[in-house]
């Protein structure tokens, strides 16, 4: 299932992470974009920027990684499930 995305409150925290010039050109881009897309088509376009950079939130690397301790509790618990 989806996830909706309040397309509002991603683009001001997105816009919290610029620095002054991108901000400029951000605002320049979604200005024109207002100007010449439908609804659908900024929605779209809106959305687009709020999951790619410099816009999107970063990824944390760490936030990934597996540590020895969980890879070891998933093999015990593995090996203790009743096969069926």
């Amino acid at each position: 299932m989806r996830q909706r995305i309040d397309l509002v409150e991603a683009g001001m925290q997105g816009r919290a992470r610029l620095d002054d010039r991108q901000r400029q050109r951000f605002a320049e881009a979604f200005l024109r974009a207002a100007l010449r897309l439908n609804r659908r088509d900024f929605r779209a376009w809106l959305l687009r920027r709020v999951r790619t950079a410099p816009l999107a939130v970063p990824i944390d690397p760490a936030r990934f990684a597996i540590s020895k301790t969980d890879i070891e509790l998933l093999m015990r618990s593995a090996c203790e499930a009743p096969l069926k």
